[in-house]
């Protein structure tokens, strides 16, 4: 047969397929937005970073007399920052070995490493939604965990249609056992062999041992809102105060706010149930005890501190039914250091992934690149003089964006 190296697209094409099958949190999220990438304004490029619209709430209103609200329409920035690949040298007996070969023994577990990064990175996006169900340290073995993530989801005014869950392996396990006297025996266990359950609470549920891990910062008890800087409408920060001393808190960890509760973003009815926070960047208590300026969702921007004064206002952007009051008691999730896997509940337009084409210098000659689905890949193959080797490498380029952190919900292990 001929020989497959003369044909980069053909290789091309083989490592697209691989890649797309091995992924499983690439399926499962929003995929809408590489096209802002192919736009050219004015012939440019439009960069490495677009700014992608959040969506709108709007709100009924009583009586004859119209009554009107600010148009709030805003933007997040989505950002294409991760540039990997794989790459190795290539021998004169790979070049000779037909394409279903080489692809079994070489290309599908190099693959198998780039979409195994690509799902290990979505899934730690988890780190960046404030709704969590479960106890920190306590594997999820029951049905009513997964019902009570998809009712916090609900709560949250998430679309019934186009839910995920992706387990760790033993969660999978009890979950799996749960439903042994739901589902006939022999259904599970090929649902197993394909690392996917049947539904469950309304999930379309997934096995994956990339399901990251969180370690709780120290700052886990005796914690209250600073007195004199309560929060305001649009605030982005919380001030803390402790009795402690230089504790830390970590990204990802999630706390409540005495009688500050989540609402539903359409009709402002609040939950009932705690609004739920989760810090977005590592931070240290001064010797004081206080960090006055905690970066928090909700707080960072677009999705800012709103109560029911600033949806009065402005669209509906609200996200509690009351503002944080002067030395409101916290309640961090977790004990000091705890680590703890955790599973995640989320639907498609919470999370988002762009692959982008690689721009390959016009001096390579054996190059190609495949773009289908929204996955693309780059190979390049190239000859070293200086050693008297040749090296063939795969590139991908993409960002990943937490879109709406309320469309998610964190399920502790």
């Amino acid at each position: 047969m001929a020989n497959i190296f003369q044909n980069p697209t053909m290789i091309a094409k083989e490592a697209l397929m691989h890649l797309k099958n091995n992924c499983v949190m690439g399926n499962l999220v929003y995929r809408g937005y590489e096209k802002e990438w192919h736009n050219r304004p004015n012939g440019w490029h439009v960069g490495q970073t677009v700014y992608v619209k959040t969506p709108n709430y709007f709100r009924v209103k009583d009586g004859n007399t119209v009554s009107t609200v600010e148009l709030f329409e805003q933007t997040t920035p989505f950002t294409v920052n991760y540039r990997k690949h794989v790459a190795w040298s290539i021998s004169a007996l790979e070049m000779t070995l037909d394409i279903d070969k080489w692809s079994k023994e070489y290309l599908e577990p190099a693959m198998q490493a780039i979409s195994n990064f690509i799902d290990v990175s979505l899934l730690g996006l988890y780190n960046g939604i404030p709704n969590q169900v479960g106890t920190p340290g306590t594997t999820p073995k029951d049905f009513i965990t997964m019902a009570l993530a998809g009712a916090k989801l609900t709560q949250h005014a998430t679309p019934l249609n186009d839910r995920h869950l992706v387990l760790e392996p033993i969660a999978q396990a009890y979950i799996a056992n749960e439903m042994k006297g739901l589902f006939h025996p022999q259904m599970v266990g090929s649902a197993f062999q394909r690392s996917k359950l049947p539904p469950v609470a309304g999930f379309e549920t997934y096995v994956s041992p990339n399901v990251n891990t969180h370690t709780n910062g120290t700052a886990m008890s005796g914690l209250t809102i600073q007195k004199n800087l309560i929060s305001t409408e649009e605030d982005t920060t919380l001030s803390i105060k402790s009795g402690g001393t230089t504790e830390t808190f970590k990204k990802g960890d999630i706390f409540t706010i005495a009688a500050v509760n989540g609402v539903n973003p359409i009709s402002g009815i609040s939950t009932g149930v705690l609004r739920q926070w989760v810090v977005d960047a590592d931070a240290v208590m001064d010797g004081a005890g206080e960090v006055a300026a905690l970066t928090c969702t909700p707080g960072t921007a677009p999705y800012n501190i709103r109560s029911a004064t600033a949806a009065a206002a402005k669209l509906p952007y609200q996200n509690m039914d009351a503002l944080p009051a002067d030395a409101a008691v916290i309640t961090p999730e977790g004990t000091t250091g705890q680590i703890y896997p955790v599973n995640l509940a989320f639907h498609r337009n919470c999370l988002g992934l762009a692959m982008v084409p690689l721009e390959i210098p016009a001096s390579a000659h054996w190059k190609a690149t495949m773009s289908h689905e929204g996955y693309t890949i780059s190979v390049v193959r190239y000859f070293d003089g200086a050693t008297l080797t040749e090296t063939i490498r795969f590139d991908v380029l993409f960002g990943l964006k937490v879109l709406n952190p309320f469309l998610g919900c964190r399920i502790a292990g």
